[in-house]
């Protein structure tokens, strides 16, 4: 049987094609990918290893909205921050919250997933995510999770340990996914996996920094070679098949909406004092809340609030769309996690989860990366404060210059997809390009 890796880079889109490297360059068939709804990290991972839609498998964006979910709660990695993972939680990794079975669950074959989203648990045969250690003086260490337990502890002893400041943050960068680039070559090499899935992220930094617009990023293309050598030349030695596939497409944004301060001025968004007197979203008293991931929103309302909330979501500027519970299921998003409605950036616009009236009302965790107790995905991460290391992280929101999450938004960008196999057609859908990974491996 042949084997097959298959790599996410985050953020490759057709109009980078043609800037690629001579390496990467070599995977010589080339297509498009239908863009999944929400166009986001989590959601396109999930949909792209079940061959589901978000309503089957219920991964509707990089967040959870666990306030009064039990039975979610039990699945949450509540080890730091467990007050603020009970109400809304990004980045979650435990596999049980994808309510679809991976679609090679019955092929009997030996998988392998590196630093792939909801992957924790029964997902693969061999795993290996980042999961820091938060220590009770307010360090992060870094260190990752794997299956079989030793695997981080022998790839750390050879390549050094994972460089996580520079996986997310101001100083997020290229030595992180040279490091997974690495890694995912000795994998492949020596645990012999038959499909390897493999997440790089080195595009996504500097495409919401600058825009996908920015001449800076042909350089970061080209970077792809580097990160990806390695495992190319693993995979082809092997006599092993090579599919590189695109998440999402960017689009260049200007400005950002903050639809939570609308709720809190209409009076449905109630706050709550910290112990330091900043103000925290009170979800008690609250009748309605959106939980935001970059262009796309999620209200939570009590009934006899939802109208008046999306005649106040309505007003604002820099929103194109709000789809209710009648278009969840034309759009494929018809779970229980969606809430009341969904709300759509408008293309040069991005949604940010902020609450507050002044820079005194704000958590002292709004002014740091901090992924796990922000109710929302947060890009302003990426920058420091004035742009020097050493400050807090920067706060205005027009910094950031690129953004995604509206499927076939873009008009001449779309997912691209890179293969050492012949592609047809030009432009799939993603059930075809799951069908392509199952014949790549010989199955129906």
């Amino acid at each position: 049987m042949p084997r097959v890796c298959v790599v996410v880079v985050a953020g490759l889109d057709t109009q980078m094609l043609s800037m690629l490297g001579p390496r990467l360059g070599a995977i010589a068939h080339q297509a498009s990918l239908e863009s999944v709804f929400p166009a986001v990290t989590s959601t396109f991972q999930a949909s792209l290893t079940t061959g589901r839609t978000v309503g089957q498998h219920g991964i509707i964006c990089n967040g959870l909205y666990t306030r009064g979910e039990p039975e979610t709660h039990a699945l949450l990695d509540t080890d730091s921050y467990p007050e603020f993972r009970r109400e809304v939680s990004f980045w979650e990794q435990s596999s049980e919250l994808v309510k679809s079975p991976r679609f090679w669950a019955d092929w009997n074959i030996k998988t392998s997933m590196l630093f792939f989203q909801q992957s924790i648990g029964q997902s693969a045969d061999i795993i290996l995510t980042p999961k820091p250690v938060h220590t009770p003086d307010g360090r992060t260490v870094s260190s990752c999770w794997s299956r079989p337990n030793h695997l981080y502890e022998s790839l750390a002893t050879e390549l050094g340990p994972f460089p996580l400041h520079h996986y997310w943050g101001p100083m997020a960068g290229l030595p992180a996914s040279v490091w997974i680039g690495k890694a995912a070559a000795r994998v492949w090499d020596a645990q012999s996996p038959d499909l390897q899935w493999v997440y790089i992220p080195h595009l996504d930094y500097n495409l919401q920094r600058l825009g996908p617009g920015d001449p800076a990023i042909a350089r970061d293309i080209r970077e792809l070679d580097t990160i990806l050598e390695p495992l190319i030349s693993s995979v082809w030695k092997s006599e092993g098949k090579m599919l590189v596939v695109g998440d999402y497409a960017m689009s260049d944004v200007c400005g950002a909406v903050a639809p939570n301060l609308a709720l809190r001025r209409a009076g449905l968004l109630k706050t709550r004092p910290d112990a330091d007197g900043k103000l925290l979203v009170d979800h008690d008293a609250s009748e309605a809340f959106v939980m935001v991931d970059h262009q796309v929103g999620f209200l939570y309302a009590r009934p006899e609030a939802l109208t008046g909330a999306l005649g106040v979501l309505r007003e604002l500027d820099g929103i194109q769309q709000i789809m209710t519970k009648e278009h969840f299921d034309r759009m494929g998003i018809d779970t229980p996690r969606t809430g009341g409605a969904v709300i759509l950036a408008a293309a040069d616009h991005w949604l940010m989860h902020d609450w507050w009236e002044q820079e005194s009302e704000k958590p002292a965790w709004q002014f740091s990366v901090d992924i796990h107790r922000k109710p929302g995905y947060d890009p302003r991460e990426l920058f420091f404060e004035g742009g020097r290391p050493g400050r807090a992280i920067a706060q205005d929101p027009v910094l950031v210059r690129g953004s995604h999450g509206l499927a076939d938004s873009h008009s001449n960008r779309a997912p691209a997809i890179c293969c050492d196999s012949y592609l047809f057609p030009r432009r799939y859908r993603l059930s075809e390009l799951v069908g392509m990974i199952g014949r790549l491996l010989g199955r129906a």
